[in-house]
């Protein structure tokens, strides 16, 4: 499990990963972009994302998110 603190218009880069994630919205609005298609989530969204498929974000206000990892993330270890 991963909790992050997202600053208004923070990014993240498209990348996909080997992992299956899930993202919850704990606090603020998101927009996430997964395989191509564009949403905005907010406080109680929650977010599951495939093995190796694209995705970006954007905090389009203050954010708290927390991300869980299947299987664990070797760099988040």
């Amino acid at each position: 499990m991963a909790f992050w603190e997202v600053e208004k218009d923070a990014e993240v880069p498209e990348h996909s990963h080997m992992n299956e994630q899930i993202m919850h919205v704990m606090e603020g609005e998101f927009e996430f972009t997964l395989n191509g298609n564009t949403k905005v989530y907010g406080p109680g969204d929650v977010v599951l994302i495939a093995s190796n498929v694209p995705h970006s974000g954007k905090a389009l206000t203050p954010c708290k998110l927390m991300d869980v990892f299947s299987p664990t993330r070797e760099e988040y270890k």
